[in-house]
């Protein structure tokens, strides 16, 4: 086993000698250049390559896009030859476990020695020197398209973070990479999502009227990175987690202004305190739907301090009309949800999220030995877990069918589903799952004779096609 990915830097020379990365020399512009250039590597096969761009317009700091934006590379972050080895792994760790309730299963996890184990440790960083007048006008955050931030005249934002929040006694710190648009010099609009761990912070600190620290770390470990996008059970612990991932400890550094902890190994942090009686008109921004997310009202962070290496990169990522970044890293997520799925209805045998369905929790699910009424009772007990809870569509196959080819998928859901009766849709009539298992009328499938293929096999340069 290779020693773990400690920072950018490291990540950026393994990507270099592995032939990922191409260095882009040519001056280009943060304010949608950068984003449009990226836009086109993205929809390349298997995704093109990391790109890191040495000389964006207005700043010194070179900015590296596309890090995680193919199979290969999320394997490199995360330590691993294939990402089936994080299914295997998630299902070791379950394993001990007497049942997969979701109802405290982040505290059943927490509590196993296998899990606890990779708990972060104190440590600091040296490496990280602090502005003496914070600005965030100096680094070439980007704007990825035309309409961002049109509501109020800020396109620029901070795509890739680690937003780093606790409860007011110091306790369930989390960590979640939710978006961050740059206002000023000094302040920031953070999009936590309602029911996050940031937002359940937010909302203690608001009873007590006090505002929250926050802390914004880019760069450092990619397992980190990792963890803060992941829905994971409950108040499970994102660094202990990420640890888990690496299979070695985190080592957290203080920060300087505000009692948060960050990764040592960090470009850049910026921390400041969110004021519960401050909001500020976040948006439109172009998501990964395709189409703008409107204006809403977001917190107001007003920065403190600003530290950063004196060689920073600054990462960022861009959403929009698959395929982006965000389905491969979407990859190692789908990896770890099968263990967990598998735990509450073992008759799943895999899952897969196609990458035009990513980030909306609707999957392609294959069951085994399908019989009539599964599927019903299955998309139940899945619709009820944090996981699937809003999923529009939930697609189910039998276990021969192979999930990850959606095209394969869909030609099944025409020939073998009734939508008379097997199409199921939920109470509230937003979501729909679709049985195409073939299970209430089975027919025998048209393959090509075994023997005939091998025998086309061996002759087949013989025929000069």
């Amino acid at each position: 086993m290779t020693a773990p990915i400690q920072n950018l830097h490291q990540f950026l020379a393994l990507l270099e000698e592995q032939g990922e990365l191409s260095r882009i020399e040519a001056e280009a512009d943060p304010i949608l250049e950068i984003a449009a250039i990226t836009d086109r590597i993205c929809k390349e096969p298997a995704g093109g390559r990391a790109l890191l761009f040495q000389r964006p317009k207005g700043s010194s700091l070179p900015v590296a896009t596309n890090l995680f934006g193919s199979l290969r590379r999320v394997c490199l972050a995360l330590g691993v030859d294939r990402l089936d080895r994080l299914t295997e792994r998630m299902a070791a760790l379950l394993a001990p476990l007497p049942d997969q309730e979701v109802a405290g299963l982040d505290r059943r996890i927490g509590a196993l020695p296998e899990f606890s184990r990779f708990a972060p440790v104190a440590g600091r960083d040296p490496d990280l020197v602090a502005m003496e007048e914070p600005d965030l006008g100096r680094f070439p955050f980007l704007q990825s398209w035309p309409g961002d931030g049109a509501g109020e005249g800020h396109g620029r934002y901070i795509t890739l973070p680690q937003v780093f929040t606790a409860a007011p006694d110091g306790t369930g710190p989390n960590c979640g990479m939710y978006r961050c648009q740059v206002r000023g010099p000094r302040e920031l609009g953070v999009r936590w999502h309602p029911g996050s761990g940031a937002a359940r912070h937010f909302e203690a600190y608001r009873l007590r009227g006090e505002p929250m620290p926050v802390a914004i770390a880019l760069g450092g470990p990619p397992a980190a990175l990792f963890s803060a996008m992941l829905p994971l059970p409950g108040d499970l612990d994102e660094m202990t987690f990420a640890g888990f991932l690496r299979r070695a400890p985190l080592d957290l550094a203080p920060c300087r202004s505000v009692p948060l902890r960050v990764p040592a190994g960090c470009e850049v942090v910026i921390e400041g305190y969110a004021d519960p009686a401050e909001t500020v008109m976040e948006g439109p921004f172009g998501n990964h739907t395709g189409f703008y997310a409107p204006p809403a009202p977001v917190p107001l962070v007003r920065v403190t301090a600003v530290s950063l290496r004196a060689d920073a990169v600054v990462p960022a990522t861009l959403v929009g009309p698959p395929p982006m970044e965000d389905c491969w890293m979407a990859a190692a997520w789908e990896r770890l949800l099968v263990a967990l799925v598998r735990r509450m209805a073992p008759a799943v045998a895999d899952i897969r999220f196609p990458r035009e369905w990513v980030f909306h929790q609707s999957a392609i699910i294959s069951l085994e030995n399908p019989h009539p009424g599964m599927v019903r009772e299955m998309a139940g007990l899945l619709w009820r877990t944090p996981w699937f809870g809003a999923a529009r569509l939930l697609l189910f196959v039998a276990a021969d069918a192979v999930p990850a080819d959606l095209s394969r998928a869909a030609w099944r859901s025409i020939n073998l589903a009734d939508a008379g009766c097997d199409l199921i849709r939920d109470e509230s009539g937003l979501r729909l799952a679709l049985d195409a298992t073939g299970s209430r009328a089975p027919r025998p499938p048209v393959v090509t004779d075994g023997a005939i293929a091998e025998q086309v096999a061996l002759r087949w340069r013989e025929y000069g096609v």
